[in-house]
């Protein structure tokens, strides 16, 4: 069986694990991809946004009759997304949830605005809310978190302290968001549905060291509290229908937990995290429910896995 990843970058640790299942073919923008030497079969593509890009992976799904395709880059997801039925027509199963939800999960005002009655979330100040806080000299009110509302990891998000740093970041961060921050121990939790949208894995890690924004150490930990809203937010999105898609696929969302156990979801990406190789050591066996999903087989939710931690180390290779 066959099964082809995007933008495979450095996620050697994914490759290996779905290599016990899957012959795995590989494609990137680039021909230095560390993962490029992991691989089964490797194909350069062009960018996402580039005329040729779409055909270009579905000629590669029509001739290497790949079963199944999980796109590991954001950007990539809405095109993929719109146009599902031409690599199901070809044989291939875009693992992946539909465009509507995809959406949602990539603009973090729509996300807290479609979850916000039924889950506890940080406050969010809108753009009124910011002009009074400086008209009024609001000092009690921080600190306060800013980050783009469409953006992808770490990447642009800040710590604000007073109003100085407010009235800087909030012409710094392009489209942003600003939240009430929360002081707590942060959680990545892992999921995966099937094709139906039900839940198969969910698997919560803690987060111990976090090193340009990716995990480098984290644990597992069995939250029955997190987990529960984890279930509640899946719900939620399976009521989005597109076409008979629902939620599909991999998801990671993020959650804060506070001293007095307060649970304050962040955020949702209809993705593989970064650190997901924790969560198969734990027991979430991806690569064969995944196998299984394309075989049509019926899958159970795997409710218990291990508790681990994860040490990352940096390594290379030379040629």
């Amino acid at each position: 069986m066959n099964i082809l990843l995007t933008a495979i970058g450095k996620r050697v640790q994914l490759i290996k694990h779905l290599r016990k299942e899957f012959n795995v073919i590989g494609t990137d923008v680039g021909e230095l991809a560390p993962t490029i030497n992991f691989v089964d079969k490797f194909y350069k593509i062009p960018k996402f946004n580039e005329t040729q890009y779409l055909k270009n992976l579905l000629d590669i799904c029509n001739n290497e009759k790949v079963d199944v395709l999980i796109p590991l880059y954001e950007l990539e997801f809405k095109i993929l997304s719109k146009n599902r039925y031409k690599f199901k027509k070809i044989g291939t199963e875009l693992l992946l949830s539909n465009s509507k939800i995809i959406d949602i999960c990539n603009n973090k005002y729509s996300t807290y605005e479609f979850l916000n009655d039924s889950i506890k979330c940080p406050k969010v100040y809108y753009e009124r809310d910011i002009e009074f806080i400086i008209k009024e000299k609001m000092e009690q009110i921080f600190p306060l978190i800013i980050k783009p509302k469409n953006g992808m990891g770490s990447n642009g998000v800040f710590k604000i302290n007073d109003l100085r740093e407010l009235e800087f970041f909030k012409e710094y961060v392009k489209e942003p968001i600003i939240q009430e921050y929360i002081d707590g121990e942060e959680y990545t939790v892992d999921v995966l549905c099937d094709l139906n949208g039900k839940p198969v894995y969910i698997v919560p890690r803690k987060r111990l060291e976090v090193r340009s924004g990716e995990v480098s150490k984290s644990r597992t930990i069995y939250d029955n509290n997190i987990i529960n809203q984890t279930l509640k937010i899946i719900d939620k999105f399976n009521a989005i229908n597109v076409d008979g898609i629902r939620l599909m696929g991999p998801l990671t969302l993020q959650f804060f937990k506070t001293n007095e156990n307060e649970i304050y979801f962040l955020e949702i990406n209809p993705r593989l995290g970064g650190g997901v190789p924790l969560s198969f050591e734990a027991g979430a066996n991806y690569s064969i429910a995944i196998k299984r999903m394309i075989n049509k087989e019926k899958l159970e939710y795997k409710k218990y896995f291990k508790e681990l931690t994860m040490l990352r180390f940096d390594d290379a290779i030379y040629f």
